[in-house]
């Protein structure tokens, strides 16, 4: 997939751009559908599907107290998007500038002049330019005058409710991992790098991989059920996302990220790995002593284990 930081730059190569814009923080169940959509539509025409995104989200520039925690680090997202069978995203920096021009003279000098757009096709929530003024109908009329086609694709829904970045990142926040699943179509991921922790689940038998993460968004404090890809396989994992209360009896410290691999002993510190996650198992919480915390590690990764039997038996690859 190619990546351009101007439209201008996707023009020349590009023949008939079928175009969606948007933020897709996440990449969820109703952005694939869009995306779907766009890369179907494209195919009927002979066309170029293009995602036009951008980065940073508007409001970490605008007001940066009240932006939303990105779902995914910016290579995820991309990633995601070329799985969905995307060849090309403009990727526009977001700054004060581009957040002041009006909602037409985007469409028609940023959009239209910049980059030809065939057909456009937004999600249900639609809006652009400054302050967000600019609507799907704006963004119809002015494509009637230019001569591009404009469409808007039907909402998702998941048990009565709109599939949205808000309801995936309050899953998240709620510690429910199979709930973002679902709504993501696929587990929730940290990538970061394998880095030294402080040995202490060497020392009770159970050693552990420890991430250090870009990703903005982390799950509840708890214990999870996980799976670590890392050179290209996956393993079965649990996870501990938390400050230790047991062994860090001040509480002190900064959140850790714990994986223990099970059946896996090779050394992998400085790798790049990413973390999935499939089921919540518990709080974290603090224990009598470490005899009862080991007993308690015990216990979870049996659990553990049974969830992967079911999985196995099941031929469901956990996602």
């Amino acid at each position: 997939m190619k990546v351009v930081y101007r439209p201008e730059d996707a023009k020349p190569d590009q023949p008939s751009p079928v175009v969606t814009i948007g933020n897709f923080d996440g990449v969820h169940l109703g952005h694939q559908n869009l995306i779907r959509e766009l890369v179907s539509r494209a195919a009927e025409i002979g066309g170029t599907p293009i995602v036009f995104t951008f980065n940073p989200h508007p409001l970490q520039v605008l007001a940066p107290n009240n932006a939303p925690l990105q779902i995914q680090t910016l290579d995820q997202k991309l990633a995601t998007i070329e799985s969905l069978g995307i060849p090309l995203v403009v990727l526009i920096p977001f700054d004060m500038q581009l957040a002041q021009i009006s909602a037409r003279d985007f469409a028609e000098k940023v959009l239209w002049e910049k980059l030809r757009p065939r057909e456009i096709y937004v999600g249900p929530n639609f809006a652009f330019g400054n302050r967000r003024q600019g609507s799907f109908n704006l963004l119809k009329e002015i494509g009637e005058e230019k001569g591009f086609l404009t469409g808007k694709i039907h909402q998702v829904q998941f048990r009565g409710n709109r599939v949205s970045s808000t309801a995936v990142r309050q899953a998240l926040i709620s510690g429910q991992v199979s709930l973002a699943r679902r709504l993501l179509a696929r587990p929730f991921a940290l990538s970061g790098t394998v880095v030294h922790g402080t040995g202490i689940g060497t020392e009770f038998n159970f050693p552990t991989a420890n991430l250090k993460t870009s990703n903005e968004l982390i799950p509840r404090q708890g214990v999870y059920i996980t799976l670590l890809s890392v050179d290209g396989r996956r393993y079965k994992s649990v996870t501990n996302i938390g400050f230790r209360p047991t062994v860090n009896k001040d509480e002190t410290g900064d959140l850790s990220i714990e994986t223990h691999i099970f059946d896996f002993s090779q050394d992998i510190y400085g790798h790049e790995i990413e973390l999935e996650f499939l089921v919540r198992l518990r709080n974290e919480r603090r224990f009598s002593g470490e005899q009862e915390l080991i007993r308690q590690i015990e216990i979870d990764i049996r659990r553990a284990g049974r969830y992967f039997n079911w999985l196995d038996r099941t031929a469901n690859p956990g996602i």
